[in-house]
């Protein structure tokens, strides 16, 4: 069955706990989810693109050249004030989707 979920929903949530850059999320998510959900560098770039054209994070350069990237810096993401509100809005829908029926209803 596939993730009721996407990349950029997943994502928003996984950044609550604190920025991050691409694989680390990647990582993030996998462990959060004890393997359920596993993105793929494939989807998360360019979700993590739009969310930051849309505003929901923003995103910065590392103080620290990493080698693997060619001497570059990594690219690290965080939520935006917009992002976080659209992380408790996303939590509220989930939890009401979650919430058992009541008898009468």
């Amino acid at each position: 069955m596939d993730s009721p979920l996407n990349a950029k929903a997943t994502l928003l949530q996984v950044l609550v706990s604190g920025e991050g850059y691409g694989l680390e999320l990647i990582d993030r998510v996998a462990k959060r989810t004890g393997g359920k959900m596993k993105l793929h560098e494939g989807s998360v770039y360019p979700a993590l693109r739009s969310l930051e054209r849309d505003g929901f994070i923003k995103s910065f350069d590392g103080a620290e050249p990493v080698p693997e990237r060619g001497g570059r810096p990594r690219r690290y993401y965080k939520l935006t004030a917009k992002g976080a509100k659209a992380v408790s809005e996303q939590t509220s829908i989930i939890t009401g989707l979650l919430r058992p029926a009541t008898e009468g209803a």
